[in-house]
């Protein structure tokens, strides 16, 4: 049995599992820690093959470990895998979950996400690409509309006017108090807290849809160029444009303004044809480019947390991206000049 470092689970006890749920073959494994997400979960990969075989197939689970067990009910991933595989979507199979250890084995579907896939590919490509999983984004919403939704965790959570409001409250906690170790001044606080509120009272008041939360180019994995979504047990009720600002001004894989443009009218065209629907598109731009400052502020306090209260450097060379989205979209309207006036105080890039 092989590992690349330091581990939080029993190399013994897992190649005992992946015999009782794969092969009674299986004589030897090797453990690799995933980088995982911004999160408390660790992720493992687990390579193995069946001992006698001729031609041996190598072959892989992976392996999450969450932060704690469960005491009692079961984890929101397990309860969202089951309804959006009920949905038929594209998410990986759960071969066993181990309430005591805190273990969930599951099908791997490979180590090449969307944004890997892309890097390097033409126009053409990543259009295609991104359709699909804008296809799969679609088939989300409107089936999370069709299906029995009464045990899905996801559907009695929703982004409301709190929820907003408090991931906002934690960029300028940890963004500006911390990463960048500026106080903020209380009647500067109310003002930029008093703009917050009057973006969130308009994205609230409009319909919600199931929303995976994290729907970007890394947690949309790609195999046999086929689409898999992983990273979904944080899913809630939210606006149509929420996943869609994540896709589309994703942190990790920033796309031309042209190709943009033309994949949120893909969208609006097909949800419109799904749902037999008009939909007023400047409204919807609007609501697109309001939700996105939301997301991507969120998203600069996520980053900012995981270096001053992880030490984890990771994610800090994607600030800037996510600064110009959020600049772009407070210079577009002008009901922000305030709120940029007040940031800007604070955040050079915003200057």
């Amino acid at each position: 049995m092989k590992a690349d470092s330091y581990l939080e689970i029993d190399p013994r006890y897992i190649l005992d599992t992946i015999n009782k749920i794969h092969d009674k073959n299986v004589k030897d494994i090797t453990i690799t820690p995933l980088l995982g997400d911004a999160s408390d979960r660790r992720y493992y990969r687990i390579l193995f093959g069946s001992a006698g075989v001729k031609d041996e197939i190598q072959r892989s689970v992976i392996v999450i470990k969450l932060k704690e067990p469960y005491q009692s009910g079961e984890p929101p991933f397990l309860n969202i895998q089951r309804y959006l595989k009920k949905c038929r979507i594209p998410v990986p199979d759960v071969f066993y979950y181990d309430r005591k250890r805190g273990l969930i084995f599951l099908e791997d579907l490979g180590p090449m996400t969307l944004e890997e896939r892309l890097k390097r590919e033409k126009k053409s490509v990543k259009v295609k690409f991104y359709k699909r999983a804008i296809d799969l984004l679609l088939k989300m919403q409107v089936s999370g509309d069709k299906t029995d939704r009464k045990e899905c965790v996801a559907y009695s959570l929703e982004f409301d006017v709190e929820k907003l409001m408090w991931e906002l409250d934690f960029f300028m906690t940890h963004m500006i108090e911390g990463l960048l170790q500026k106080r903020i001044k209380k009647e500067d606080r109310e003002k930029i807290r008093n703009n917050f509120l009057n973006i969130i009272n308009i994205l609230t008041k409009e319909k919600k849809v199931f929303t995976h939360r994290d729907y970007h180019g890394r947690n949309i994995m790609v195999k046999n160029d086929k689409l898999g979504i992983v990273d979904f047990q944080d899913a809630r009720m939210g606006l149509c444009q929420y996943d869609l600002a994540s896709l589309l001004r994703d942190s990790y894989l920033v796309l031309e303004d042209k190709v943009r443009e033309e994949l949120i009218d893909y969208y609006i065209r097909e949800k419109e044809r799904i749902e037999k629907i008009r939909i007023d598109r400047d409204e919807f731009l609007r609501l697109f480019d309001y939700m996105s400052i939301q997301r991507n502020l969120k998203a600069v306090g996520t980053f900012s947390y995981q270096k001053v209260c992880k030490n984890n450097d990771r994610y800090l060379p994607y600030i800037d991206n996510t600064l110009l989205y959020v600049d772009t979209n407070l210079k577009k309207y002008k009901e922000f000049k305030e709120l940029r006036r007040i940031l800007s105080k604070y955040i050079k890039e915003l200057s």
